[in-house]
């Protein structure tokens, strides 16, 4: 098992504006993922905390991009670039 305590995120910006109807929607402002492998198309849980202090757990998918050699978490309403220490 990986440590994932070494590991911060970038939370990666969506625009819902070309699926829907623009409404004002909490913003993610800070992500944990206790149970993080970086292995390429695992499955595991994101915790979202909102600026409304709500909070929100995505079963999320890890992804490698071989071009930009980085790793990503993808939640569908939020991803993360995540950065090695």
């Amino acid at each position: 098992m990986t440590n994932t305590s070494s590991y911060t995120f970038e939370i990666i910006p969506k625009s819902w504006a070309k699926r829907r109807t623009p409404s004002k929607e909490p913003i993610p402002i800070s992500v944990s993922i206790p149970d993080l492998v970086l292995k390429e198309q695992y499955f595991c849980n994101m915790n979202v905390t909102y600026d409304d202090y709500s909070q929100r757990t995505f079963y999320s998918r890890v992804i490698f991009n071989q071009l930009t050699q980085s790793w990503t978490v993808d939640g569908m309403h939020v991803a993360v670039k995540v950065i090695l220490p």
